[in-house]
């Protein structure tokens, strides 16, 4: 259980931040659908795919090793 007074910017999470990870969420959401089309034959919209499913994940990994490391 969290204390009643803490607040998101207690936890450090800025409105930004909250935005951007619900984005880069739904572009990798959206990514993996077309990356489907590697399996279906589809090529040219499944490495479009296969690259908007990525870039959120290496996007976040980034952030993680500015913040701790």
């Amino acid at each position: 259980m969290t204390p009643l007074g803490t607040t998101a910017e207690d936890a450090g999470v800025s409105l930004r931040d909250a935005v951007l990870l619900v984005c880069s969420l739904f572009v990798f959401h959206l990514g993996r659908g077309w990356a489907r089309g590697l399996v279906e034959g589809e090529y040219l919209i499944g490495i479009v795919g296969l690259l908007l499913a990525l870039a959120p994940v290496v996007w976040l990994l980034f952030v993680i090793r500015k913040a701790y490391f």
